[in-house]
């Protein structure tokens, strides 16, 4: 465990959460802390949590290394606080589920929206401090994960890094994110991008290419990436800037929640955006300036029409 060394456990998760009493028995969130280093762990890898643990029992790290134990360190406490704090919301005694208020009158059960809101906010801190951990082990040049699955496929790709995919379409940056849309980016790749570029392919991926053509091709797999995702994932794990930017363009507080039609609607714009720039790719690949109208002309004394 990479906390409560010389049995400060709970003050480490104070300094590192600011809302976890020191005064607490660390012992009853130790399978919270579990929990959420098995999360962290399935995220960078094993080899860079085991590195991090090793430093932080060393005693003697350097700055880097003391770094990376607190940015892996932080997203496992908030994440174990907050799954600490639900549980506890209600206490469960021999008599049932109760609920507890002091007797002088101050402490008052917060309402549902109030946890909600609660629960949103520390789920935003963690998917903030996830972020900053990747971020910090890409250009770190950390050899455990370099050498993580995860990093050599997205090598392999034509967006390989959450800042690269910002470029195509806004995801505040997202690193997190963008290790939920891998298989996704991956997928889009193989099965649409790749085909409708054609031959020499494996040419075009591995010259890192900056014209029109690597430009196009990486838009549409943007676009089609998020036209998937949005169909597929939990919206919650989507940041919440995404679809609320959506939203606010359109005439939306940017603080309301995005309905279901809203992001079939955003999913269906993207992936006719997507086509364009598929489209687009060819015609810079071919070196034609042709443009291609996207729907027929038909006229009125015709006694037929093109669909």
């Amino acid at each position: 465990m990479i906390f409560n060394d010389n049995g400060q456990g709970a003050l480490e998760l104070r300094r590192l959460t600011g809302n976890y009493y020191a005064g607490n028995d660390f012992s009853a969130i130790e399978m919270d802390i579990a929990n959420a280093t098995d999360d962290i762990i399935s995220v960078v890898g094993r080899a860079v949590y085991d590195k991090a643990e090793g430093y932080y029992h060393s005693g003697s790290a350097a700055a880097d290394e003391i770094r990376l134990v607190e940015l892996v360190q932080r997203p496992v406490a908030i994440m174990a606080c907050l799954n600490y704090f639900r549980r506890n919301d209600v206490s469960h005694e021999d008599s049932g589920r109760k609920t507890k208020v002091s007797s002088d009158g101050t402490d008052k059960i917060p309402w549902e929206w109030q946890l909600d809101r609660d629960d949103a906010v520390h789920l935003e801190l963690y998917y903030k401090s996830v972020e900053r951990l990747i971020r910090f082990l890409n250009e770190s040049g950390n050899e455990e994960w370099q050498q993580t699955e995860f990093y050599n496929l997205s090598k392999s790709l034509l967006i390989s890094s959450g800042a690269m995919f910002d470029q195509y379409f806004p995801i505040d940056k997202s690193e997190r994110l963008y290790v939920l849309l891998v298989n996704f980016i991956r997928e889009i790749q193989l099965s649409i991008i790749q085909p409708a570029y054609g031959g020499g392919w494996d040419d075009f991926i591995s010259s890192d290419a900056r014209d029109n053509v690597m430009f196009a091709a990486r838009k549409a797999l943007a676009l089609f990436t998020m036209s998937t995702a949005l169909r597929r994932l939990p919206l919650q794990l989507i940041p919440v800037g995404v679809v609320r930017r959506y939203n606010a363009e359109n005439g939306m507080s940017a603080s309301e929640p995005a309905a279901m039609d809203d992001v079939r609607n955003l999913s269906s714009i993207l992936e006719c955006d997507a086509y364009i720039w598929l489209d687009r790719m060819k015609v810079y690949r071919d070196g034609s300036s042709e443009e291609y109208p996207m729907l027929p002309q038909n006229d009125r004394n015709n006694k037929f029409l093109r669909l």
